[in-house]
């Protein structure tokens, strides 16, 4: 179970291709149906970072340092790049909080850190990236008027992992190349306390490999799921890994999503079977899944058309 293995601990899972994204119907493509976004939040003294907007549309209003990730490069870069030019302030990241999917349109990836250095970007350092930064107390109405709402659940969750000692989840990037955008499918059942059984593709060479789906179509989960004879309750966990690159040839990513099914009959699939997971790699799962260990898993965010 190395690839499995590889997940958990946020180790690269080379998925080699040779076939041109461009080609054919390949899902997401970065530049072509799709474009990345990245932010970060940063706390200091229960204090949240924002940046005053300087864009015409939405110029004065306060949003969390974000912005597009830029061709070539990887994701970590994009928001170091982001925050200096917004705010003024290097910084380090620390952990993926979360992954948000708008269908076909953006994917925006949240992380939390600390910083390293800088200085805090006053009106008079004004450009067309902001007017300034600022930092604000987190509490709603201590804040200032944001630009769209929507960053008031990634300051909760960045809130909830600095208040709990770093210790919901320390996850950052893998760097593996991937030519489109997918979702690599960690489907479990659990057996009591700690025994688990994993969902894995049936091999004429005894090779174990996990369903992989590219993301485009709507409702992917389900589809997928449905495809292997399975249509009972399941529940996503959450992103137990993130692989990207940044290359220009290959910028997709892969997200390895751990998926609960709880449906007592699982006699159901044609294409997989199911295989115990050894004992010390299901102990790890169990206290992920319990939030016990510091390897917790990335809050993923998405419309219901992607599940």
């Amino acid at each position: 179970m190395e690839e499995l293995r590889n997940v958990v601990m946020a180790r690269p899972n080379p998925q080699p291709t040779g076939e041109d994204p461009r080609a054919s119907d390949m899902g997401l493509l970065l530049r072509y149906n799709v474009c990345y976004v990245v932010g970060m939040v940063l706390m200091q003294e229960g204090k949240v970072l924002l940046i005053q907007e300087a864009k015409e549309s939405c110029r004065g209003s306060w949003y969390l340092p974000a912005g597009r990730v830029e061709p070539n490069e990887t994701l970590k870069a994009a928001v170091k790049r982001e925050v200096l030019e917004e705010a003024g302030l290097e910084c380090e990241p620390d952990a993926l909080i979360s992954v948000e999917y708008s269908s076909r349109s953006w994917v925006r990836f949240t992380f939390t850190g600390h910083t390293t250095g800088g200085v805090l970007k006053t009106p008079d350092k004004a450009d067309k990236e902001s007017i300034q930064a600022e930092w604000f107390p987190c509490d709603k109405k201590s804040l200032p008027i944001l630009r769209a709402p929507d960053i008031l659940g990634l300051i909760e969750i960045a809130s909830k992992w600095y208040s709990e000692g770093h210790s919901v989840n320390r996850r950052l990037i893998a760097h593996t190349s991937h030519v489109s955008s997918t979702i690599r499918l960690i489907a479990i059942h659990r057996n009591g306390n700690e025994g688990i059984q994993i969902l894995t593709l049936k091999s004429p060479l005894g090779t174990t490999s996990y369903p992989i789906w590219i993301v485009g179509s709507s409702r992917v989960i389900t589809k997928a799921l449905k495809s292997y004879g399975y249509e009972g309750p399941f529940e996503i966990k959450g992103v137990l890994s993130l692989e990207h690159d940044g290359s220009a040839s290959q910028d997709g990513l892969c997200l390895s999503l751990l998926v609960e099914l709880s449906s007592d009959r699982l006699d159901f699939f044609s294409k997989c079977k199911w295989t115990p997971v050894e004992k010390e790699m299901a102990v790890t799962l169990h206290a992920i899944l319990t939030n016990q260990c510091n390897e917790g898993l990335i809050l993923l965010h998405a419309t219901l058309s992607f599940i």
